[in-house]
């Protein structure tokens, strides 16, 4: 039977796919590089046919800011506008932006990115297209560390090509810093109107922090469709760097009050080591008189003693010879009355 089966099987004719379902590679391209205010982004190319293509826009930060779906025709291709550019803000500057599109393919993903630029115009006479660049520079600058409760002020530099960013009134101020602020792990401190213009491109804000924890100031500088950032952390502690420095002050003062102490002690004990010497001088002195004197006591004694002892000798050889004198008086004695 499975024989059968086989034999029936390689009789039957070979069908080949109609170019409908035949597998085309990807290509994914946009109709420009550069685009200005007005412009429309359209995206063109061929994939496989009648599927849905996901297109995706970032920011030069990496967020999408656009998701639409493409529609390719029987024959695998496509070409449609997906985004029209409008005037710039501060959540689309002028900057290089990523277009993407996601084509699924027999289970497996393929992605394909270009890179295309947001710019306020092109230069002249240059082929291919090049954007016209400016550089705008945000400058912060604010202590590192500061007192609970206690103001402390925020300096912020903001600069166009070079040239100082001057705002007309309020208003422009807030324009250009408007997005700046302070936050931490769970809150936000918004300062879009807190900055006031100190001299032409340089601008300041009063803050103060009411909680004991670490802070990032955000600076976030817009002017002619460019954006700008600076950071920068600042620790907020129950004492302040001056409170610290005060106390720092009054252990030098201290330090300083214990050094003439030691330095009247040290002059102290040289008079005190300076007596003792000279009361060692006058001991020592002492007693070579004391033995001095003593030696010739001594000499004196013993001088006496010679003396004493030349008339005691005599004295008692004589009281010696009486005594056997007597003994040989009484002996005979003795004897006669025999």
């Amino acid at each position: 039977m499975l024989i059968v089966i086989v034999i029936v099987l390689s009789t039957l004719p070979i069908v080949s796919l109609p170019p409908a379902f035949a597998a085309k590679q990807f290509i994914f391209r946009t109709s420009e590089q550069v685009y200005v205010p007005g412009d429309t982004l359209v995206v063109y190319g061929a994939a496989n046919p009648n599927e849905i293509l996901i297109i995706r826009i970032y920011d030069p930060s990496g967020l999408a800011i656009r998701i639409d779906n493409v529609q390719v025709d029987e024959d695998g291709f496509f070409r449609e506008g997906v985004f029209e550019w409008p005037q710039p803000s501060r959540n689309l500057a002028f900057g290089s932006y990523a277009v993407e599109a996601v084509s699924s393919l027999a289970g497996k993903e393929t992605k394909q990115r270009v890179e295309v630029t947001f710019a306020e115009g092109t230069q002249e006479g240059v082929t291919p297209q090049f954007p016209k660049t400016h550089i705008l520079g945000v400058k912060l600058d604010a202590p590192t560390q500061v007192k609970v409760g206690s103001q402390f002020r925020i300096f912020i530099q903001v600069t166009f090509d070079g040239a100082l960013v001057d705002a007309i009134d309020e208003k422009a101020v807030a324009e250009i810093l408007g997005s700046s602020h302070i936050h931490t792990e769970n809150s936000t401190i918004v300062l879009n109107d807190k900055f006031k213009e100190l001299h032409p491109g340089l601008y300041y804000a009063d803050v103060t922090l009411d909680k004991v924890t670490t802070y990032v100031i955000h600076a976030v500088a817009f002017n002619r469709g460019f954006i700008s950032h600076d950071s920068q952390v600042v620790t907020a502690t129950a004492s302040s760097i001056g409170t610290i420095q005060e106390t720092v002050n009054q252990l030098d003062k201290e330090l300083n009050t214990t050094n003439k102490e030691l330095e009247r002690l040290r002059e102290g004990l040289g008079e005190t080591r300076s007596a003792l010497n000279e009361t060692k001088s006058a001991i020592t002195d002492s007693v070579e008189k004391a033995q001095s004197s003593i030696g010739g006591e001594i000499k004196n004694i013993q001088e006496a003693s010679g003396q004493i002892n030349a008339i005691i000798l005599p004295v008692l050889a004589l009281i010696s010879i009486i005594i056997a004198l007597q003994i040989s008086l009484f002996a005979r004695i003795r004897s006669s009355y025999r």
